[in-house]
């Protein structure tokens, strides 16, 4: 059987409830921060990066196409009846080919950025779901509780009795003592009065 609860103060119950309600607020500005800063990382690596990387791979595409015909158009010139070297165009060709490679290495990286970027997103998602439900759902339910009990407690003590201050009254049977019986009184002729004394007889003579 349980035994009842000893409530020596309603301070502490109201205490916690309000430290759960400030403990609720706290962790919904912080998972609401996380969300954002979660959004804005998901925007960066699923639609910044991919376009700005698409663009550059494009116009490096471009320039290598411009470095080949201008180093194509050197090559047919002459120069007093010699060819030109054109190493000023072999070289922007050169460069252009490199910054396409490297354009197309950060896209690959974009890609697996991505994926790796989606895992991890699939395991917050998981584990701050937990969290969720405990700030959106076990809270209220313990603070509704809380409260519940507070106003039980206060519809008990608006009931209870009031507790005389004075002491009671004893009563007689409490107060009575008892006394030992008398001793029976000898009601009989004899004992109603002493026998007198026996006179002593005289001698007779001889």
């Amino acid at each position: 059987m349980s035994s009842p609860a000893q409530v020596r103060s309603t301070d502490a119950i109201e205490a916690l409830r309000a430290s759960l309600l400030k403990f609720q607020q706290r962790v919904q500005i912080a998972v609401d921060v996380l969300d954002g800063e979660l959004h804005r990382a998901s925007n960066w690596v699923e639609h910044d990066r991919p376009s700005y990387w698409k663009q550059q791979t494009h116009d490096a595409e471009d320039a290598v196409h411009s470095a080949k015909l201008e180093l194509e158009r050197c090559l047919m010139m002459t120069v007093a009846g010699q060819r030109p070297t054109c190493r000023e165009q072999k070289a922007a060709l050169d460069a252009a080919k490199v910054r396409r490679a490297y354009c197309q290495e950060k896209c690959e990286s974009v890609r697996r950025w991505q994926r790796n970027f989606r895992h991890e997103q699939f395991e917050y998602d998981g584990r701050i779901g937990q969290l969720r439900r405990a700030i959106e759902l076990d809270v209220p339910k313990a603070t509704a509780l809380l409260q519940t009990i507070l106003r039980r407690l206060e519809e008990y003590q608006i009931e209870r009795p009031p507790e005389s201050s004075l002491p009671s009254e004893p009563t007689a049977a409490a107060n009575h003592t008892l006394q030992p019986p008398a001793p029976p009184v000898d009601e009989s002729p004899t004992a109603a009065a002493p026998r007198p004394p026996v006179a002593a007889l005289p001698n007779p003579e001889p």
